[in-house]
């Protein structure tokens, strides 16, 4: 509240604007003086009032929600409040209501464990992981056939319907697992680790899921550690008519550990101990590996990669708050009998040593649909002030190959959002996606804008996949 003025002067205008006669005859007539004196009080005290009803009107109105003409005020403090959805479609002041049937679950992790919730929501039900350690760079994986891989202390493995763990690979003491993809098909996982003290070896497995050969290990790459680039796996690369598991695409972490891709480089595996790798993007130029469509040769990358501010306001994790971001999109076709990138489309231009830091468009969390024709991700801006917050956006773009020849739309908005931090999560079809924000997990039909909460939750959540089916 305002507080009143206390420096009142001695003297006010009316007592220099006052007759002599007056005065005597306030002198005279004390009970006129008295009567004057409360009015003057009372006159002070309807002033301060006004005053501070005019001052508290702003307040008023964000505390009802409503403008002066009945209007729903929007507010970035609403978006980070789970009941009100963060993501917002174009023209829409509120998402349209999604209704989601009790035919699937989300699977999602914290730095605590792994959880399992229904799409409707419900009490989250924890996993049975032992071994299970979290990471930024190392992303659970769930099977074709309903196993869920996860690191920490080596590979497991656990059945979701019966909740039964079990280790497929051991780690040698002194050593971290860096990265671990699994194969289209399910039957593969590749792994990486390196020594913690960075003294030793960098090693490439591959390690079998299939019934006939289960928990059967291979080392297929090694190099020293203090050799650069610190390779870690990035993707299995299928490509029709071409055997399953015949190459293998690699990226670097630097030697950090932390989830950070840059550079591309292609193993093949049709003969192992494998020949060194061969480069297929530069990390000198600020190129990284982001996606891969499902079942096909393309692949999404960033042409050019930088680190955001980083807000004051701890409004992004501390573990996801200095990763690189894609500052332009392409997508091109692996292709060959060593493939190799071809039909380069720009998605988003590059964007390299721009003035001002809030005239940069970071790319976050893109994902191909299962059926690989529609890529969803994230676009966001940075203020160029403390706190440094964000300001994020969905885009989608149509994704097609059409007799080998790759053909790409352009981005389409879907929503905008007042929340200071988001990121996509995983598919339910190829028309509804999952997301996080503000300590909680929706799903949004990217077609309609339609949106629901499906569960809130204690701290930031990253959701592995979506199991289809009873649970």
């Amino acid at each position: 509240m305002r507080r009143p003025a206390t420096n009142i002067p001695e003297k006010t205008p009316l007592e220099d604007r006052a007759p002599t006669s007056l005065k005597e005859e306030l002198q005279a007539n004390p009970a006129r003086r008295s009567l004057i004196a409360f009015l003057s009080v009372v006159g002070l005290l309807l002033l301060i009032f006004t005053g501070f009803s005019v001052y508290s009107l702003p307040q008023v109105l964000a505390s009802t929600g409503k403008g002066p003409n009945g209007q729903k005020i929007l507010h970035a403090t609403d978006a980070d409040t789970p009941d009100q959805p963060p993501l917002t479609a174009p023209g829409e002041v509120n998402a349209p209501p999604l209704h989601l049937t009790n035919d699937a679950a989300i699977i999602y992790e914290s730095q605590n464990g792994i959880y399992k919730i229904p799409v409707t929501g419900g009490k989250p039900q924890s996993l049975l992981t032992p071994g299970y350690v979290y990471s930024t760079s190392i992303k659970p994986v769930l099977t074709a056939s309903g196993l869920l891989l996860y690191s920490g202390d080596g590979l497991w493995v656990t059945t979701l319907a019966t909740d039964t763990p079990v280790q497929v690979a051991k780690l040698a003491a002194g050593q971290i697992i860096t990265s671990m993809v699994l194969s289209d098909d399910s039957t593969l996982v590749a792994w990486s680790t390196e020594p913690l003290n960075g003294k030793g070896n960098t090693n490439l497995y591959l390690t079998s899921l299939a019934p006939a050969t289960f928990a059967q290990t291979t080392l297929i790459y090694q190099q020293p550690a203090n050799q650069c680039p610190c390779f870690r796996v990035f993707s299995f690369l299928e490509e029709p008519g071409v055997a399953a598991h015949s190459f293998l695409l690699l990226s670097d972490d630097r030697g950090d550990h932390d989830a950070v891709r840059s550079g591309l480089w292609i193993l093949d595996l049709r003969e192992l101990p494998a020949d060194d790798p061969q480069q297929l993007l530069s990390e000198d130029a600020q190129q990284g590996p982001l996606l891969l469509m499902p079942h096909q040769p393309v692949l999404l990358y960033a042409p050019a990669e930088g680190v955001a501010p980083e807000p004051t306001d701890q409004s992004v994790p501390a573990d996801l708050v200095n990763l690189n971001h894609a500052t332009g999109l392409t997508i091109a076709l692996l292709h060959g009998d060593l493939p190799t990138l071809t039909q380069n489309h720009t998605i988003l231009p590059a964007q390299h040593e721009l003035s001002n830091i809030a005239e940069y468009h970071w790319i976050a969390t893109p994902l191909f649909s299962p059926d690989g024709h529609t890529l969803v991700y994230l676009e966001f801006s940075s203020d160029a002030q403390a706190p440094f917050d964000r300001h994020y956006a969905v885009y989608s773009v149509q994704v097609k190959m059409l007799h080998g020849k790759l053909q790409v739309g352009q981005p389409q908005l879907i929503a905008t959002s007042l929340a200071n931090f988001v990121t996509l999560g995983a598919w339910m079809n190829n028309n509804i996606i999952t997301f996080y924000s503000s300590n909680a997990l929706y799903a949004m039909d990217v077609q309609t804008g339609a949106m629901t909460i499906i569960t809130k939750t204690a701290a930031y959540a990253r959701i592995i996949d979506v199991v289809q089916g009873q649970i």
